[in-house]
Protein backbone atom coordinates (compact mmCIF):
# COMPACT_ATOMS: atom_id res chain seq x y z
CA UNK A 1 0.00 0.00 0.00
CA UNK A 2 1.33 3.41 -0.93
CA UNK A 3 2.24 5.75 1.91
CA UNK A 4 1.47 8.78 -0.22
CA UNK A 5 5.08 9.91 0.10
CA UNK A 6 7.23 10.67 -2.92
CA UNK A 7 10.23 8.42 -3.51
CA UNK A 8 13.46 10.43 -3.68
CA UNK A 9 16.90 9.19 -4.64
CA UNK A 10 19.81 11.40 -3.57
CA UNK A 11 22.62 10.94 -6.07
CA UNK A 12 26.10 11.72 -4.71
CA UNK A 13 29.80 10.95 -5.05
CA UNK A 14 31.10 10.41 -8.55
CA UNK A 15 34.45 10.50 -10.27
CA UNK A 16 35.13 14.25 -10.25
CA UNK A 17 37.72 16.07 -8.17
CA UNK A 18 34.82 17.34 -6.04
CA UNK A 19 33.74 13.86 -4.99
CA UNK A 20 34.35 14.33 -1.27
CA UNK A 21 32.39 17.60 -1.22
CA UNK A 22 29.54 15.83 -3.01
CA UNK A 23 29.45 13.08 -0.39
CA UNK A 24 29.13 15.65 2.39
CA UNK A 25 26.40 17.46 0.44
CA UNK A 26 24.48 14.26 -0.20
CA UNK A 27 24.63 13.16 3.41
CA UNK A 28 23.52 16.60 4.58
CA UNK A 29 20.51 16.45 2.26
CA UNK A 30 19.71 12.94 3.49
CA UNK A 31 19.83 14.01 7.13
CA UNK A 32 17.69 17.10 6.54
CA UNK A 33 15.04 15.70 4.21
CA UNK A 34 11.43 15.91 5.38
CA UNK A 35 10.57 12.26 6.14
CA UNK A 36 6.89 13.14 6.51
CA UNK A 37 6.81 13.96 2.79
CA UNK A 38 9.48 11.77 1.22
CA UNK A 39 10.86 8.24 1.27
CA UNK A 40 14.54 8.86 0.58
CA UNK A 41 17.58 6.75 -0.14
CA UNK A 42 21.04 7.59 -1.35
CA UNK A 43 22.88 6.20 -4.35
CA UNK A 44 26.60 6.77 -4.12
CA UNK A 45 28.60 6.65 -7.33
CA UNK A 46 32.15 5.56 -6.55
CA UNK A 47 35.34 7.32 -7.58
CA UNK A 48 35.79 4.89 -10.46
CA UNK A 49 32.15 4.98 -11.52
CA UNK A 50 30.84 1.98 -9.60
CA UNK A 51 27.75 2.12 -7.41
CA UNK A 52 29.32 2.03 -3.98
CA UNK A 53 26.49 2.04 -1.44
CA UNK A 54 22.88 2.86 -0.83
CA UNK A 55 20.80 3.91 2.14
CA UNK A 56 17.17 4.37 3.02
CA UNK A 57 15.67 7.22 5.01
CA UNK A 58 16.55 5.49 8.29
CA UNK A 59 20.21 5.90 7.37
CA UNK A 60 21.14 2.19 7.18
CA UNK A 61 23.85 1.27 4.71
CA UNK A 62 23.97 -1.81 2.50
CA UNK A 63 27.09 -2.58 0.54
CA UNK A 64 26.36 -4.00 -2.88
CA UNK A 65 27.91 -7.37 -3.60
CA UNK A 66 28.74 -6.49 -7.14
CA UNK A 67 30.81 -3.82 -8.82
CA UNK A 68 30.80 -2.40 -12.30
CA UNK A 69 33.43 -1.37 -14.72
CA UNK A 70 35.18 1.91 -14.20
CA UNK A 71 34.55 5.18 -15.99
CA UNK A 72 38.28 5.69 -16.35
CA UNK A 73 39.40 2.98 -18.75
CA UNK A 74 37.43 2.98 -21.99
CA UNK A 75 34.11 3.74 -23.61
CA UNK A 76 32.61 0.30 -23.03
CA UNK A 77 33.26 0.57 -19.33
CA UNK A 78 31.62 4.02 -19.27
CA UNK A 79 28.51 2.50 -20.81
CA UNK A 80 28.59 -0.33 -18.25
CA UNK A 81 28.77 2.14 -15.36
CA UNK A 82 25.88 4.16 -16.79
CA UNK A 83 23.88 0.94 -17.22
CA UNK A 84 24.55 -0.03 -13.61
CA UNK A 85 23.45 3.38 -12.36
CA UNK A 86 20.26 3.08 -14.40
CA UNK A 87 19.70 -0.38 -12.93
CA UNK A 88 20.15 0.91 -9.38
CA UNK A 89 17.75 3.80 -9.94
CA UNK A 90 15.07 1.35 -11.05
CA UNK A 91 15.61 -1.00 -8.11
CA UNK A 92 12.32 -2.53 -6.98
CA UNK A 93 10.88 -2.37 -10.47
CA UNK A 94 10.02 1.32 -10.53
CA UNK A 95 11.72 4.64 -10.99
CA UNK A 96 11.89 7.15 -8.13
CA UNK A 97 9.53 10.10 -8.33
CA UNK A 98 12.53 12.44 -8.43
CA UNK A 99 16.32 12.32 -8.21
CA UNK A 100 18.05 14.92 -6.06
CA UNK A 101 21.35 15.48 -7.88
CA UNK A 102 24.01 16.28 -5.28
CA UNK A 103 26.98 15.47 -7.51
CA UNK A 104 29.45 18.31 -8.06
CA UNK A 105 31.84 18.71 -10.94
CA UNK A 106 32.17 16.47 -13.98
CA UNK A 107 29.78 13.59 -14.59
CA UNK A 108 27.29 15.21 -12.21
CA UNK A 109 27.09 18.95 -12.68
CA UNK A 110 27.96 19.08 -16.37
CA UNK A 111 24.80 17.65 -17.92
CA UNK A 112 26.04 14.05 -18.12
CA UNK A 113 23.86 12.58 -15.37
CA UNK A 114 21.02 14.89 -16.35
CA UNK A 115 21.05 13.37 -19.83
CA UNK A 116 20.92 9.86 -18.41
CA UNK A 117 17.98 10.78 -16.19
CA UNK A 118 16.15 12.26 -19.17
CA UNK A 119 16.69 9.04 -21.12
CA UNK A 120 15.25 7.13 -18.17
CA UNK A 121 12.28 9.49 -17.99
CA UNK A 122 12.76 10.45 -14.35
CA UNK A 123 12.42 14.02 -12.97
CA UNK A 124 15.46 15.51 -11.26
CA UNK A 125 16.43 18.61 -9.34
CA UNK A 126 18.35 21.56 -10.71
CA UNK A 127 19.21 22.61 -14.23
CA UNK A 128 18.80 20.64 -17.42
CA UNK A 129 21.42 19.26 -19.78
CA UNK A 130 22.22 22.43 -21.71
CA UNK A 131 22.32 24.85 -18.77
CA UNK A 132 24.40 22.39 -16.74
CA UNK A 133 26.92 21.99 -19.56
CA UNK A 134 27.12 25.74 -20.23
CA UNK A 135 27.62 26.66 -16.58
CA UNK A 136 30.29 24.00 -16.10
CA UNK A 137 32.19 25.27 -19.14
CA UNK A 138 33.57 28.60 -17.90
CA UNK A 139 34.71 29.65 -21.38
CA UNK A 140 31.25 29.13 -22.88
CA UNK A 141 29.66 30.92 -19.92
CA UNK A 142 31.90 33.92 -20.44
CA UNK A 143 31.03 34.08 -24.12
CA UNK A 144 27.34 34.09 -23.21
CA UNK A 145 27.88 36.75 -20.51
CA UNK A 146 29.74 38.90 -23.03
CA UNK A 147 27.03 38.54 -25.69
CA UNK A 148 24.33 39.39 -23.14
CA UNK A 149 26.16 42.48 -21.88
CA UNK A 150 26.84 40.92 -18.47
CA UNK A 151 30.09 42.25 -16.95
CA UNK A 152 32.83 39.63 -16.48
CA UNK A 153 36.65 39.86 -16.13
CA UNK A 154 38.80 39.80 -19.28
CA UNK A 155 40.00 36.34 -20.26
CA UNK A 156 42.07 34.15 -22.55
CA UNK A 157 41.85 30.41 -23.10
CA UNK A 158 44.32 27.80 -24.28
CA UNK A 159 43.93 24.10 -24.98
CA UNK A 160 46.51 21.48 -24.07
CA UNK A 161 47.19 20.96 -27.78
CA UNK A 162 47.75 24.70 -28.32
CA UNK A 163 50.06 24.87 -25.31
CA UNK A 164 52.20 21.97 -26.55
CA UNK A 165 52.39 23.46 -30.03
CA UNK A 166 52.77 27.18 -29.33
CA UNK A 167 53.77 27.49 -25.68
CA UNK A 168 52.38 29.89 -23.11
CA UNK A 169 50.50 32.98 -24.35
CA UNK A 170 51.42 36.53 -23.41
CA UNK A 171 49.13 36.97 -20.42
CA UNK A 172 50.22 40.57 -19.84
CA UNK A 173 49.00 41.57 -23.28
CA UNK A 174 45.86 39.45 -23.07
CA UNK A 175 44.41 40.29 -19.67
CA UNK A 176 47.18 41.76 -17.52
CA UNK A 177 48.61 40.83 -14.13
CA UNK A 178 47.76 39.61 -11.63
CA UNK A 179 45.74 36.86 -13.25
CA UNK A 180 44.05 33.59 -12.36
CA UNK A 181 44.74 30.42 -14.32
CA UNK A 182 42.31 27.54 -13.81
CA UNK A 183 40.85 24.47 -15.51
CA UNK A 184 37.94 25.36 -17.75
CA UNK A 185 35.61 22.69 -16.33
CA UNK A 186 36.45 22.24 -12.67
CA UNK A 187 35.00 23.72 -9.51
CA UNK A 188 36.03 24.47 -5.93
CA UNK A 189 39.15 26.29 -7.24
CA UNK A 190 40.77 22.90 -7.97
CA UNK A 191 43.84 23.39 -10.17
CA UNK A 192 43.55 27.17 -9.77
CA UNK A 193 46.63 29.41 -9.43
CA UNK A 194 47.01 33.14 -8.94
CA UNK A 195 49.98 34.55 -10.86
CA UNK A 196 51.67 37.93 -10.86
CA UNK A 197 54.16 37.68 -13.75
CA UNK A 198 54.79 35.95 -17.07
CA UNK A 199 57.44 33.69 -15.54
CA UNK A 200 54.71 31.99 -13.46
CA UNK A 201 52.42 31.27 -16.41
CA UNK A 202 53.96 27.99 -17.56
CA UNK A 203 53.73 26.21 -14.20
CA UNK A 204 50.19 27.48 -13.62
CA UNK A 205 49.08 26.32 -17.07
CA UNK A 206 50.57 22.88 -16.53
CA UNK A 207 48.69 22.60 -13.22
CA UNK A 208 45.39 23.66 -14.82
CA UNK A 209 45.88 21.37 -17.81
CA UNK A 210 46.39 18.40 -15.49
CA UNK A 211 42.69 18.72 -14.71
CA UNK A 212 41.21 19.62 -18.10
CA UNK A 213 41.90 19.89 -21.81
CA UNK A 214 41.41 23.67 -21.71
CA UNK A 215 42.75 26.28 -19.29
CA UNK A 216 41.07 29.62 -18.65
CA UNK A 217 43.29 32.63 -17.97
CA UNK A 218 41.33 35.37 -16.29
CA UNK A 219 42.07 38.90 -15.18
CA UNK A 220 42.32 39.03 -11.38
CA UNK A 221 39.82 41.61 -10.22
CA UNK A 222 40.17 43.35 -6.85
CA UNK A 223 37.08 44.11 -4.82
CA UNK A 224 34.46 42.69 -2.50
CA UNK A 225 33.75 39.00 -3.13
CA UNK A 226 30.04 38.17 -3.09
CA UNK A 227 27.78 35.31 -3.98
CA UNK A 228 24.08 35.36 -4.86
CA UNK A 229 22.06 32.22 -4.19
CA UNK A 230 18.91 31.67 -6.23
CA UNK A 231 15.93 29.39 -5.65
CA UNK A 232 13.04 28.63 -7.98
CA UNK A 233 12.15 29.85 -11.44
CA UNK A 234 8.78 31.63 -11.54
CA UNK A 235 10.37 34.07 -11.01
CA UNK A 236 13.78 33.12 -9.56
CA UNK A 237 14.17 34.29 -5.94
CA UNK A 238 17.53 35.93 -5.30
CA UNK A 239 18.48 35.28 -1.68
CA UNK A 240 20.36 37.77 0.53
CA UNK A 241 23.88 38.34 -0.80
CA UNK A 242 26.73 36.70 1.09
CA UNK A 243 30.04 38.55 1.44
CA UNK A 244 33.07 36.27 1.51
CA UNK A 245 36.20 37.21 3.47
CA UNK A 246 38.80 34.42 3.43
CA UNK A 247 41.36 34.83 6.19
CA UNK A 248 44.11 33.68 3.83
CA UNK A 249 43.17 36.38 1.31
CA UNK A 250 42.28 33.81 -1.38
CA UNK A 251 39.06 31.77 -1.45
CA UNK A 252 40.67 28.45 -2.38
CA UNK A 253 39.61 24.86 -1.67
CA UNK A 254 40.90 24.90 1.90
CA UNK A 255 39.23 28.24 2.67
CA UNK A 256 35.94 27.00 1.19
CA UNK A 257 35.65 23.78 3.12
CA UNK A 258 37.52 24.35 6.38
CA UNK A 259 35.36 25.76 9.14
CA UNK A 260 36.65 29.06 10.50
CA UNK A 261 38.93 29.96 7.59
CA UNK A 262 36.40 32.21 5.87
CA UNK A 263 34.12 34.86 7.29
CA UNK A 264 30.71 34.86 5.60
CA UNK A 265 28.69 38.01 6.17
CA UNK A 266 24.95 38.08 5.45
CA UNK A 267 23.69 40.47 4.28
CA UNK A 268 26.81 41.68 2.49
CA UNK A 269 28.17 44.99 3.72
CA UNK A 270 27.61 46.95 0.53
CA UNK A 271 25.24 49.77 -0.34
CA UNK A 272 21.59 49.03 -1.00
CA UNK A 273 21.88 50.23 -4.60
CA UNK A 274 24.90 47.97 -5.33
CA UNK A 275 23.17 45.02 -3.66
CA UNK A 276 20.05 45.59 -5.77
CA UNK A 277 22.11 45.86 -8.98
CA UNK A 278 24.08 42.70 -8.11
CA UNK A 279 20.87 40.77 -7.45
CA UNK A 280 19.43 41.92 -10.78
CA UNK A 281 22.53 40.68 -12.61
CA UNK A 282 22.38 37.36 -10.72
CA UNK A 283 18.80 36.85 -11.86
CA UNK A 284 19.82 37.73 -15.42
CA UNK A 285 22.66 35.18 -15.32
CA UNK A 286 20.32 32.47 -13.99
CA UNK A 287 17.90 33.20 -16.83
CA UNK A 288 20.34 33.63 -19.71
CA UNK A 289 22.17 30.38 -18.92
CA UNK A 290 18.80 28.65 -18.55
CA UNK A 291 19.20 27.46 -14.96
CA UNK A 292 16.39 25.72 -13.11
CA UNK A 293 15.51 25.17 -9.47
CA UNK A 294 18.62 26.67 -7.93
CA UNK A 295 21.92 28.30 -8.77
CA UNK A 296 24.64 30.41 -7.21
CA UNK A 297 26.30 33.30 -9.03
CA UNK A 298 29.73 34.46 -7.84
CA UNK A 299 30.79 38.11 -8.12
CA UNK A 300 33.55 40.59 -7.42
CA UNK A 301 32.25 44.08 -6.76
CA UNK A 302 34.79 46.69 -7.85
CA UNK A 303 34.64 50.47 -7.71
CA UNK A 304 32.94 50.26 -11.13
CA UNK A 305 30.29 47.79 -10.01
CA UNK A 306 29.69 44.02 -9.92
CA UNK A 307 31.43 41.65 -12.32
CA UNK A 308 30.46 37.97 -12.70
CA UNK A 309 33.01 35.23 -12.12
CA UNK A 310 30.88 32.14 -12.73
CA UNK A 311 27.56 30.43 -12.09
CA UNK A 312 27.13 27.12 -10.24
CA UNK A 313 24.11 24.96 -11.04
CA UNK A 314 24.55 22.56 -8.08
CA UNK A 315 25.80 24.66 -5.17
CA UNK A 316 27.28 22.87 -2.18
CA UNK A 317 25.03 21.65 0.62
CA UNK A 318 27.81 21.24 3.19
CA UNK A 319 27.79 22.85 6.66
CA UNK A 320 30.05 25.64 5.33
CA UNK A 321 28.22 26.12 2.01
CA UNK A 322 26.95 29.47 0.81
CA UNK A 323 23.48 28.66 -0.55
CA UNK A 324 22.19 27.23 2.76
CA UNK A 325 23.66 30.24 4.57
CA UNK A 326 21.85 32.65 2.24
CA UNK A 327 18.59 30.72 2.58
CA UNK A 328 18.86 30.84 6.34
CA UNK A 329 19.27 34.63 6.16
CA UNK A 330 16.05 34.73 4.13
CA UNK A 331 14.23 32.79 6.85
CA UNK A 332 14.29 29.49 4.95
CA UNK A 333 15.39 26.56 7.13
CA UNK A 334 17.68 23.95 5.56
CA UNK A 335 14.93 21.29 5.45
CA UNK A 336 12.54 23.77 3.84
CA UNK A 337 15.16 24.70 1.25
CA UNK A 338 15.65 21.02 0.38
CA UNK A 339 11.87 20.64 0.07
CA UNK A 340 11.64 23.63 -2.27
CA UNK A 341 14.38 22.21 -4.49
CA UNK A 342 12.70 18.79 -4.61
CA UNK A 343 9.29 20.27 -5.35
CA UNK A 344 10.80 22.37 -8.12
CA UNK A 345 12.20 19.20 -9.69
CA UNK A 346 8.82 17.46 -9.39
CA UNK A 347 7.09 20.48 -10.92
CA UNK A 348 9.58 20.49 -13.79
CA UNK A 349 8.65 16.86 -14.44
CA UNK A 350 10.18 14.63 -17.08
CA UNK A 351 12.25 16.78 -19.44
Amino acid sequence: MSSGKKDVVILMGGASAEREVSLVSGRAVMEAIDTERYNARTVEVGAAGRIAARANSSGSQQQLSHSVSTLESDRCEEVSAAHELAHELTRGGRLPDVVFVAMHGRYGEDGTVQGLLELLGVPYTGSGVLASALAMDKLMSKRIFHSAGIPTPRWLSISRQQYVRFGAPDVGMGCGFPAIIKPNREGSTIGCTRISSQREVEAALEEALRHDEVALIEEYVEGVELTAGILGDRPPQVLPLVEIRPKTGFYDYEAKYTAGLTEKIVPAQISESVARHTSEIAQQVHTVIGCSGMSRVDFIVTSEGPTVLEVNTIPGMTPTSLLPRAAQAAGIAFTDMITRIIESGLEEGVR
